[in-house]
């Protein structure tokens, strides 16, 4: 049986090993790429908002007319 203790070593080193090789962003890159994700966010949470309000509207109009 292997040594629980020797494959998490392995693991570990290995992972620090891939860390090394990434190509981390410069904290222009970091901060343009927070800017787009945060306007992305809001342009879809809008989106969302403007369908759910819309649907349930409709849904509520449909139903009202089966009274």
């Amino acid at each position: 049986m292997k040594n629980p203790f020797s494959t998490i070593r392995i693991f570990v080193n290995e992972t620090v090993t891939e860390l090394k090789k990434a190509t981390w962003p410069t904290l222009t890159e970091l901060r343009d790429s927070t800017i787009v994700v945060l306007v992305s966010i809001a342009i879809m949470g809008v989106f969302i908002a403007v369908a759910d309000f819309s649907l349930a509207n409709v849904v509520n109009l449909f139903t009202g007319w089966m009274r």
